[in-house]
């Protein structure tokens, strides 16, 4: 993997599955990288996701969305790229979790990161596969689509002998910006690898105001008077 690392240039690693304990995890170390973030099971065996960032890098861990950690559901591990004033969070949700747990703790994530003016990426493996359209990865694509996020992954990642699927994704906002994406077979994993070379992201300056629709009894009956006030007939199409 450091050879790969080195021979690309790639300056941060986000693992999925790693199936280690907390004290396991500290034993494992890559030249000139850092353990940013790290999730490791509480209840259950297998699991986990963290991050690994090249040491030239500045970054610290977000303890911020620890609240919504849950085994299976939403095993996130999450760091802040203090040169871009971006979230990088990478998430491991297993196929037998409640899937719309796991979506609505994914909005929660993007609303307070949105809240704050930082930018996003996410990546990690959510076993949603996006080749096989169905009612979750509808509704999966309309959140993202809601925030103005893509999955620039649109090969498979994970290959057998009897299927194709696509479930490890690497996502962020939708631009215009050229990018360099790539699915490499890595010999030592059931999945393939992604790799993502983007050019670093414009300090966004301020929190980003959002606003939504109060659907409460007073407004709707307010709307309905003002309806009922006007003088339809004095409207013509032409």
């Amino acid at each position: 993997m450091m050879l790969l690392a080195d021979g690309m240039h790639i300056n941060i690693l986000c693992l999925t599955e790693h199936w280690l304990s907390k004290d396991q995890l500290k034993v494992v170390h890559f030249d000139h990288f850092n353990l940013m973030s790290k999730y490791c099971r509480t209840y259950n065996s297998l699991g986990g996701s963290c991050i690994y960032v090249n040491n030239k890098i500045q970054s610290k861990e977000v303890s911020r969305f620890n609240n919504l950690r849950r085994d299976k559901v939403f095993e996130i591990s999450v760091v802040e790229l203090l040169e871009f004033h971006t979230i990088l969070a990478c998430i491991y949700r297993s196929p037998d979790s409640d899937f719309y747990d796991f979506l609505n703790k994914l909005e929660e994530l993007i609303i307070k990161v949105y809240l704050k003016g930082t930018c996003l990426i996410l990546c990690g493996d959510w076993n949603v596969n996006f080749l096989h359209n169905n009612s979750k990865l509808q509704d999966l694509q309309n959140l993202l689509l809601m925030y103005n996020l893509i999955n620039m992954i649109d090969s498979p990642t994970r290959i057998t002998i009897h299927s194709k699927s696509l479930i490890d994704v690497v996502i962020i906002n939708n631009s215009k910006e050229k990018r360099l994406v790539e699915v490499l077979y890595m010999g030592y994993s059931d999945h393939l690898a992604q790799y993502v070379c983007m050019k670093s992201v414009q300090e966004q300056k301020g929190p980003i105001r959002m606003y939504n629709r109060q659907f409460i009894n007073m407004n709707m009956d307010y709307f309905k008077y003002l309806i009922c006030d006007k003088k339809w007939i004095d409207y013509r199409i032409r």
